[in-house]
C-alpha cells in the first residue's frame, strides 16, 4: 500500500509534473507539452500527500491506467504521451462535471516511486492588486487554490511487480468511489464492505478493552449494541463522525490515538465506507468479566434480565434477576 512514513512525505519530490485541462465544454481536452512547476513543488506534494487519507484499492485485471502509468514509469520519455493519454479518458462524459485540470505526477522518495493522478477544479475568485494607495480588483477565472474542497478527485499509486495499490479520494462519494472514477482507474476496492465492518468490530472491541478503566460501563458493556445501533442509524462509516457517535465525552485523546492505532494494526486506517448489516456483530452470547476477576456469561435469550447500574463513587452493580440460581 502506498502508506509513507513522516519521513517519506517530507522527502517526496517530483520527477515529472504536467496537468491538462478537462471538462471545460469541448469535444476534446486541452493538452499541453509541458506545464513547469516552478517554485510550486511544495505546494503539490502538500495536495498530494492529502491523498493519504483515503480509501485503499488495486488496480483490476487489464487496467488502461495501471498500462499507461507501467509505460512511463519503464521508459520516462513515455510521460507526457501517457499524461495526454489519460487526460483524453478523463474527458469522457463532458458536461456533467466542472471545469478543471487533470494533473499527473511522477514522484520518488528515497527508492520507492510513485504517481499522483489530481483532478482539480477550477475556482472563480475576486484578486486584488495594491496601486499606490489603492486597490485594484481583477478577475481570476482558472484559479487554484489549497482548499481541499477543489481537490475533487485524486489517486496516489504506488505499481508493484504484477499489479498496483492506490490510495483513493473521491469528494463526491467519500465512503467509496463514483462510477466515473472507478472506470476510470479501473480499480476496485482492496477490502470488501462486508470485510471492513467486521474489522471495525475488532477494532472497536480491542480498543474498549485497553481503555475499559477510563470508559464508563454504558459503553464497556454495550460495545455490540452500541456499535449496531450507530451503524443502523448513520449508515456510513467516516472514522471521525464514528468515533464521536462512539465514545462521546469520553473519547480522549489517548482513547483516539488506541483506536487509530488499532484501526491502522489491522488494516483500516484511513478506511471510509458504508456498514454491511450482515457483518455487523450479533448480539448473540455476551461474555462480561469485572475488574475483580468475575466472569459473567449472558445468553442471548437472557439479555434483559441482566443490568448494570453505574453508581456515584464509580462502581457498578449489576443485576440480575432470575426465577432460580444453581451453583456449577
Amino acid at each position: 500500500m502506498p502508506v509513507l512514513s513522516q519521513g517519506e512525505r517530507d522527502a517526496l519530490t517530483v520527477e515529472h509534473f504536467i496537468f491538462h485541462v478537462v471538462h471545460h465544454g469541448g469535444d476534446e481536452p486541452i493538452l499541453f507539452e509541458s506545464t513547469p512547476i516552478g517554485d510550486f513543488e511544495r505546494f503539490f506534494v502538500g495536495r498530494i500527500v492529502d491523498t493519504l487519507s483515503g480509501n485503499r484499492f488495486v488496480f483490476s485485471e487489464g487496467s488502461e491506467t495501471h498500462a499507461a502509468l507501467r509505460t512511463a514509469e519503464a521508459d520516462p520519455t513515455q510521460f507526457v504521451e501517457m499524461s495526454k493519454t489519460l487526460a483524453r479518458r478523463f474527458h469522457r462524459n463532458d458536461g456533467r462535471f466542472q471545469r478543471g485540470i487533470l494533473i499527473v505526477t511522477a514522484l520518488r522518495a528515497g527508492d520507492r516511486r510513485f504517481h499522483s493522478l489530481i483532478k482539480y477544479d477550477h475556482e472563480r475568485m475576486v484578486a486584488f492588486e495594491v496601486i499606490d494607495a489603492g486597490a485594484a480588483l481583477r478577475d481570476v477565472v482558472n484559479g487554484l487554490t489549497e482548499s481541499r474542497k477543489a481537490l475533487q478527485k485524486s489517486a496516489l499509486i504506488e505499481l508493484g511487480d504484477a499489479g498496483g495499490d492506490l490510495v483513493v479520494v473521491d469528494r463526491s462519494k467519500p465512503t467509496g468511489i463514483t462510477d466515473f472514477f472507478r472506470e476510470f482507474l479501473q480499480a476496485e476496492r482492496l477490502h470488501g464492505e462486508g470485510e471492513m465492518t467486521a474489522t471495525l468490530a475488532k477494532a472497536l472491541v480491542r480498543t474498549v478493552r485497553d481503555h475499559a478503566d477510563a470508559l464508563p460501563v454504558a459503553i464497556t458493556a454495550h460495545v455490540r449494541p452500541r456499535l449496531v445501533e450507530i451503524a443502523r442509524q448513520r449508515p456510513d462509516f467516516e472514522p471521525d463522525v464514528f468515533f464521536t457517535d462512539f465514545f462521546g465525552a469520553h473519547g480522549s485523546e489517548a482513547v483516539r490515538t488506541g483506536f487509530d492505532a488499532n484501526l491502522a494494526r489491522l488494516g483500516l486506517d484511513g478506511e471510509s465506507f458504508t456498514f454491511e448489516p450482515a457483518a455487523l456483530p450479533a448480539v448473540g452470547q455476551r461474555r462480561f468479566r469485572t475488574r475483580e476477576g468475575v466472569s459473567i456469561v449472558v445468553p442471548e435469550q437472557a439479555s434483559d434480565t441482566v443490568a448494570f447500574e453505574p453508581q456515584e463513587d464509580g462502581s457498578t452493580v449489576v443485576r440480575i434477576r432470575t426465577g432460580h440460581v444453581t451453583e456449577r
